[in-house]
């Protein structure tokens, strides 16, 4: 059963090839879910106490056409409803392999921050509705730019090597992700899979967007005279120096951001587990450092899979003045979740989903202290086509 799973993953995402060089590969994913939480003070992005269909609703289309013996090209359709359906160009690449052991691709490429990075949107591609949140938080997972993928063997692991170079301007974010750079190592010996990657970028902000005027406003309100923030600083004996110092570090514009995971995995067909850490930090103290993990373990009774999973996600604050405005940013976060679900694999390329997850939210400022708790009652249909 794994390794048909398997190649039917492969199929759908594009890596299956044909049987003729000039064919046009077509395939495709779909999940439906519905979703509903209990404790309407428990924030999940789009999640809530009425219920809802779109949250986990994507479908993608994807399209490969191999041109020659060494180039293909290849595009991903993803519409997801948590986004109104919109319609985005996940990926959109050239791949010429320079040999069996070398491609190098350049276009819309996916940011390989995670273990499940390549099959983030393919549901069937993993045991969970969607993947935690807790770990896999980065807002966006693509990059336009180049990057060139290794293969070797040492001994009985078979390895990767996949370093890449681009840059990234998420609409409405009012940021320009520059210099994005990065590396991801991967190995596999029988059942057992290693991973680990590092990733930094420089960061621009006009101050404007989603993301921009958050961070501009958060800067004036440390540095503007009469303030609650400013006030409270000065009262609490920092000087007008101290303050305008923060204000220049908490302006994101020129400063860098980076990511590091490590993952290992293991799967005999019967039971597997996976267990990954990743770590985000800035040079600005507006995006402070966070310590992510999970633990996950499964087990196959024939076509139902059960599985369990342990997830965490803390901010690890400043000192000083920086800590001071952090905290009263609300940035001090902490949020924990325990995930039991079952897979039920009704044909080939189908599988019902069904998950109860318990989330912990704790959150310090200075004004005190959010600690919540609350279930999300989850059911999906995922396929491959």
């Amino acid at each position: 059963m794994k390794n048909i799973a398997k190649n039917l993953l492969l199929a759908s995402i594009g890596i299956a090839s044909s049987s003729q060089a000039n064919d046009l590969n077509i395939n495709g994913f779909l999940s439906v879910g519905a979703s509903m939480l209990d404790n309407d003070k428990v924030e999940i992005s789009g999640y809530d106490t009425n219920g809802g269909f779109k949250q986990d609703t994507i479908l993608g289309l994807q399209l490969s056409k191999q041109v020659n013996d060494s180039t293909t090209v290849t595009g991903q359709l993803v519409s997801r409803g948590s986004e109104d359906y919109n319609t985005e160009s996940a990926w959109a690449y050239i791949n010429f392999a320079a040999n069996d052991d070398l491609d190098l691709r350049m276009g819309r490429l996916r940011v390989p921050f995670y273990y499940y990075s390549d099959f983030l949107e393919v549901g069937f591609a993993y045991d969970w509705i969607r993947p935690p949140a807790e770990v896999y938080s980065v807002p966006f997972s693509s990059v336009d730019g180049v990057d060139a993928t290794y293969r070797f063997s040492i001994g009985n692991w078979d390895n990767s090597a996949q370093a890449y170079y681009g840059r990234y301007t998420p609409e409405g974010a009012g940021v320009d992700l520059r210099n994005f750079t990065g590396l991801a190592l991967s190995g596999q010996t029988g059942d057992f899979s290693l991973r680990a990657s590092y990733h930094r970028l420089e960061i621009i902000s006009d101050g404007t967007g989603s993301f921009g005027a958050v961070n501009q406003g958060a800067a004036a309100l440390i540095g503007t005279t009469g303030s609650a923030l400013n006030t409270g600083l000065l009262a609490a004996g920092y000087s007008n120096q101290d303050i305008a110092g923060a204000v220049d570090d908490f302006t994101l514009t020129g400063q860098e951001i980076g990511f590091y995971g490590i993952a290992a995995g293991y799967d005999n067909g019967d039971y597997s587990a996976i267990a990954e850490y990743t770590q985000s930090f800035g040079d600005a103290p507006f995006i402070p450092i966070v310590n992510t993990y999970l633990v996950k373990a499964a087990k196959r009774f024939s076509d139902i899979t059960a599985h369990l999973t342990f997830t965490s996600s803390e901010t690890e604050l400043d000192s000083g003045i920086n800590e001071t405005i952090q905290k009263s940013l609300m940035l001090e976060d902490k949020q924990s979740s325990i995930i039991l679900g079952a897979r039920y694999d009704y044909d080939s390329s189908s599988a019902l989903k069904f998950e109860i997850q318990q989330l912990t939210e704790d959150m310090r400022s200075g004004a005190g202290e959010i600690d919540e708790t609350g279930m999300l009652y989850s059911i999906a249909i995922d396929l491959v086509f």
